[in-house]
This record gives structure tokens, sequence and C-alpha cells, in this order.
């Protein structure tokens, strides 16, 4: 009705799923109603794992000293930063070069697992031995409704790091087009600046 014919839609690594994946299962509701729309042109960005999730590591750092979550601590997951999923949309609405209703997957400047990501972050902030934690599933969803997440929410994040544990999110192969500049480097200097502010 508003007249727009072209969309860029904020999704999601595993948008393909319509389960088993908590929080990005509704990405694929998001994406089935965009292309249920005639007359449009979308293209559907399915970004990998935010770095800027590690923002919220910064309590426990400070607090347990440790860097934990429900995700395993040895699987190498592709991570980006959100300047470049932003950068990379705007690009994409300025020219306006796409058709019909199409993907693209972004998968950050490289794999990185969650230990690896744990020991440059403690570089950066001073502490070169922090280590990573993986949380089994119920200490986690108690964690997390006691910080006061809902339970359904705090449910729906466990069942999430599950699915990338598990493997079922899917891996997209890497190419030029889909890896994007910021590494976790850079990314750690911001980090930094935030947790000595």
């Amino acid at each position: 009705e508003s007249g727009v014919k072209f969309i860029v839609n904020l999704s999601s690594m595993g948008a393909h799923l319509p389960s088993g994946t908590g929080p990005i299962a509704g990405t694929h509701r998001q994406e089935n109603r965009l292309n249920a729309i005639p007359g449009i042109n979308v293209l559907h960005l399915r970004p990998s794992y935010f770095l800027e999730n590690l923002f919220g590591s910064i309590g426990m750092i400070k607090g347990m000293g440790i860097n934990g979550s429900p995700m395993r601590g040895d699987i190498k997951v592709a991570q980006i930063a959100t300047q470049d999923i932003g950068d990379y949309a705007a690009l994409r609405l300025l020219k306006l070069d796409f058709q019909g209703k199409g993907i693209q997957e972004l998968l950050g400047q490289r794999d990185i697992s969650m230990e690896e990501a744990t020991t440059i972050l403690g570089n950066a902030i001073g502490k070169p031995d922090l280590k990573y934690v993986q949380f089994p599933y119920p200490d986690a969803l108690q964690a997390m409704v006691g910080m006061g997440f809902s339970k359904s929410v705090a449910e729906n994040f466990v069942e999430m790091h599950k699915a990338f544990n598990d493997g079922i999110l899917g891996k997209a192969e890497r190419t030029a087009a889909n890896t994007t500049p910021t590494s976790i480097e850079e990314f750690a200097k911001v980090f930094a600046a935030a947790y000595n502010s």
C-alpha cells in the first residue's frame, strides 16, 4: 500500500529453518511474509552471529572473571560486526540492483570460536588469562531468568545456542561477496573501550 518496491530485510543465518532455532525462527516467518507480497523486490540479508553480542559478557567478566555462554567454546562460528551489515544494506539500497526475492549471506571477516574470541578480548582488556566456560543449558536458563528474562525468552536463547552447538543452522560457503571487513581484533578495541568506561 505504501508503494515501496525494494526492501532489504535484516534476517539471520538459519532463517531457512521454521523451528528449533530460538529467536531466529522469527526471521523465517518474516522472510515468508515478505516473499508473499506480490510486485516487490526483496533482498533478505542473513548475517551470522553479531560480534556485538559479546558486549553482554562485560558484567560477567568483571563480576566472575570469566567469559561464558551455552555455546561450545571450540566450534568456529562466523561472527560479524553490525556496522558491516549496515554498510552492506545501505549499499544495496543505494544501488537497488536486486530483483524478485533473493538471499545474501554475510559472514564477517572470519570464523571464530568463543575460546579464540575470549583470548582476543582478554588481551584487549589486559586479562590475557581470561577463560571461556560453556554453561550447561539448565544453568544458563536459570541465570537468564535470574537476570530478569522471562522463562520463554530465556528458553528461546538457550535453543538458539543449542542450534549453534548442534550445527543445524547450516554453513554458507565463504566468498568475497559474503565476507565483510571488520575483524575480531578491530572489534576488540571497541569492546575494550566499553569495558573500561
